[in-house]
Parts: C-alpha cells; structure tokens; sequence
C-alpha cells in the first residue's frame, strides 16, 4: 500500500485526536481503509474515528442517484477494521439490507429526515474517560425529492446537548447551508464537517467561537470520474439528455479525504486536512 501516512500538522499534542473520514465510495475503497486504518490508528494515535459510508455499496448500475448504500458487508468491514462511528446521507436508505445497517448503536443516518424510515441520526463515543457525540444532519439540497427534511439548525437545538464536544457530519450540497450552520453552532460543538460533494474544501475554517469547519471532507474514492462514478453516464446525460442504462464507478486511483480533528478538554477543537494519499 503507497503513501499510508497521514502527514498532518497537529497543534495541540495534548487534546484527544479524531479522524473523520469523507465518503468512501464502492468496495476497493471500503477494503483499502480496513486494511490502512490499525496503521493510522497506531501511527497518528487516533482516539476516535468517524467515516461517511452512504456510498460503501453499490446497490444497483441503472441510476448512480439511488445506486449506492451501505450493506451489512461493508458496514461489519469498516467497524471490524476500527471505525468508531459510521455516518450516512442521502443514500442511506439506498442497500436492500438498510434496516439492519441501520439498527446499530453505531451506524448513523440524517437525524432531521422526517418520517418512519430506519435508523437514528444521533451516537455518543465514550473512551478513556471522554465522550463525544456525533449528530448526522442533511441540508434540503442533498435531500432533494427523496427525503421530507425539517431545518437541520432546528433539529440540532432540539437535541439540547448540554456538552460542546460534538461532531456533526452535515450531509449538503450548497456550500451556503453548510457555513450558515456552522456559523449557527459555533462556540457548540467541536467541528462541523461537510459530506456529499466528494470534493475536499482546501480550506478548514476555526470559527471565532473555536469550532472546527470545513465545507466538505472530499471522499474516499477513486479518481478521474465524477464524484467517484466513471464519467459516461454524466457526460452523456449531458450531451443527449437522457440517462445511459447503466454507469460504473470511476477507474483512477483511490484517494483518500479526510479531516484530522485535536479537540481540547473545554471541546474546542483545531483541525488539518489528511495531506492527499493515494491507495491502491
């Protein structure tokens, strides 16, 4: 495996070390961070590890909008490997086996999705005598159609934590939703990272309250296609208008996106991209 290292500059060797991984798109990605992640967690002396695996599984090839998910497989893959907690979006619902994905402790799907579908979109950490909560939410542009969405900002208020250290994985399309929401909460939680785009922010913002932003964690996934998938299906959905009957996920190398969060003992928290890795 090429380039494991995780070379990123930490300010605070004191505070407790999360990674959150971006969205890991399709099978050779999920495999890639099993096999890499003791190596990160030794290495970078991790305390937590959070990754977005509503991509993990492709589902069905007809249509890459209602392709993907996260099936049993990849989900026993991904937590057996040392992942803490896992966080969804729109495509959470997406595996056929979702609702027993969706029944663990530690797999998350959008909390302010309205309606009886599966799962939960809160999860508390606890180790060594410390605990984090992570809150999965999803802004109305990845929503779309799909999902009936009540305002994220009311949903987070209206789980009244009484703690700051909190991650919330905001699962959005619009750059716009997601600084509004972090502007919101900053000063009460740790970080806000952004899902969904697969494109990595260059920027990871300290708001002046001291939470950590960052508009999107970009994604585990291969190159030299569009977010992850092979680029026919979107080209020529472009050039035709109408969609080809089946797509592939992209051929490139994998790469690696991430945030490495130092959260202090008051939950404020700095943060530093995981410096680009490729896998193979």
């Amino acid at each position: 495996m090429r380039g494991q290292s995780l070379a990123v500059a930490i300010q605070n060797e004191t505070g407790m070390r999360a990674l959150f991984l971006g969205d890991i798109v399709g099978a050779h990605a999920v495999v890639a961070v099993a096999q890499a992640l003791p190596a990160w967690r030794r290495d970078r002396g991790l305390d937590l590890v959070i990754a977005n695996a509503e991509n993990a599984t492709v589902s069905r090839d007809d249509d890459p909008r209602t392709g993907f998910g996260m099936s049993a497989k990849a989900v026993e893959t991904l937590l057996e490997a040392g992942v803490d907690i896992i966080t969804g979006g729109n495509h959470s619902w997406d595996a056929p086996d979702c609702e027993t994905v969706l029944d663990s402790a530690r797999v998350l799907r959008p909390h302010n999705v309205a309606g009886t579908l599966a799962g939960h979109g809160v999860a508390e950490w606890k180790g060594g005598g410390r605990k984090i909560a992570v809150v999965n939410l999803i802004g109305a542009s990845a929503a779309g159609r799909r999902y009936t969405v009540s305002n994220p900002l009311a949903a987070f208020d209206a789980l009244a934590l009484d703690d700051r250290h909190v991650i919330v994985d905001f699962h959005s399309d619009s750059v716009t939703e997601k600084q509004t929401f972090a502007h919101a909460v900053d000063g009460r939680v740790s970080a806000v990272i952004g899902t969904h785009t697969h494109e990595p922010s260059l920027l990871v913002h300290r708001l002046p309250r001291g939470s950590v932003f960052v508009a999107d964690a970009g994604m585990v996934g291969p190159l030299d296609g569009v977010q992850g998938i092979g680029p026919a299906y979107y080209v020529h959905e472009m050039a035709e208008f109408r969609e080809p009957h089946s797509f592939e996920l992209a051929s490139g190398p994998l790469t690696v996106g991430g945030i490495i969060l130092e959260i202090a003992e008051d939950g404020s928290a700095m943060g530093e991209r995981v410096a680009p890795t490729l896998v193979t």
